[in-house]
Order: structure tokens, then C-alpha cells, then sequence
């Protein structure tokens, strides 16, 4: 079944498996933890809390407000826990990366050094950007602490693959940019 199910779907079910909440709240949640390795835009977020509702995946707990600026809070059903889990126990698809400016460095052989040494500059800046916002991250900071001691600390780990990450990749940056500087004409 779970196959079935969109990336997004299968996120939404994610954020909902540790405790209700609106969709404002998923988009938050999703910002915060999983921007730079999974995408969840407004425009796939809401048409799949309606699909997972209509598939009894979710169900509504309360809303506040009325009209436009009415707020629906969510939790998973039974099925949706099972989904959820049954989408955790799948094998996970094979790692896909897009990188653009990884692409352009492999052609920058049709650059003079500086616009190279300018590529590798770029790709420095972007993940020392990148580990500067991840050690502003607090995981877990929106759950509650009963919440939060029956966790493991998955959240923690995930921050600290991404700081590893960014400093291993700057780290490139320095090697790179030092060889193209030694091997100057």
C-alpha cells in the first residue's frame, strides 16, 4: 500500500506518527528538519493531507478559526500507523543527488583557473552556509519532553550527518582550490 503513496504522503504520515498536528505545522516541521535532503511545498502538501484523508490514512482531530484561515489539525489512523511503519520497514530507494554546481566543475576544464578557483569558491560558500544553519538546528525542539524521552535520537543524528557532511565537502573545497593553485603554470 504504501507504494502507492507519494514521497510527500509518505512524510506527511512521518510528521503526524509522533503527534497530531496542522498542516502549517507539518510545513514548519518539514522546513526545520528534512529542507535540504526532501522537498514538501505547499502545493503537494495540502492535495495530500486531503488524499490521505480520503484513503483513512488520517483523520481530523479539531479546528480552530473559520473560512480560509480555518486550522485543521491531523493524526494518523491505525491504517496510517501502519502505512507509516510498513514505509519504514521498505527498502529505501537508491541515493539520487543533484548538484549543479558539482556538474559545472566537471566541465570547468573550459574555464581559465580563476573562474574554476570561482566554482569551487561558490561550492565552499553554499556548505559553509549550509553547517552554519545546521548548528543553529535544535532536532526535537518542537516536541514535548515526554515526546522527546521516548525517542531515540535520530534527530541528533541526522544534524550531525549534515554538519559532517558540510565540513567534508568544504574540506574538498580547500583540497581542490590547493591543487589547482599548485598547479599553475
Amino acid at each position: 500500500m504504501t507504494d502507492e503513496l507519494t514521497p510527500t504522503a509518505r512524510t506527511i504520515l512521518g510528521f503526524l506518527a509522533s503527534h497530531p498536528r496542522s498542516g502549517y505545522e507539518i510545513r514548519e516541521a518539514a522546513k526545520r528538519a528534512v529542507s535540504f535532503f526532501w522537498g514538501v511545498s505547499d502545493g503537494q502538501l495540502y492535495p495530500q493531507l486531503k488524499l490521505l484523508a480520503a484513503r483513512n490514512l488520517i483523520e481530523a482531530v479539531e479546528q480552530s478559526g473559520t473560512g480560509p484561515r480555518a486550522r485543521q489539525v491531523w493524526r494518523l489512523t491505525p491504517a496510517g500507523h501502519a502505512a507509516f511503519l510498513a514505509w519504514l520497514r521498505e527498502p529505501s530507494a537508491p541515493l539520487q543527488t543533484r548538484d549543479e554546481n558539482l556538474v559545472k566543475i566537471l566541465f570547468a576544464a573550459q574555464l581559465d583557473r580563476a573562474e574554476a578557483l570561482r566554482l569551487i569558491e561558490e561550492r565552499r560558500a553554499s556548505f559553509q552556509w549550509f553547517h552554519r544553519h545546521l548548528e543553529a538546528v535544535v532536532p526535537g525542539a518542537g516536541w514535548t519532553a515526554e515526546e522527546r524521552a521516548a525517542a531515540l535520537p535520530t534527530p541528533d543524528f541526522i544534524r550531525d550527518y549534515g554538519l559532517g557532511f558540510a565540513r567534508s565537502a568544504i574540506d574538498w573545497c580547500d583540497q581542490v582550490e590547493a591543487e589547482l593553485q599548485r598547479s599553475a603554470p
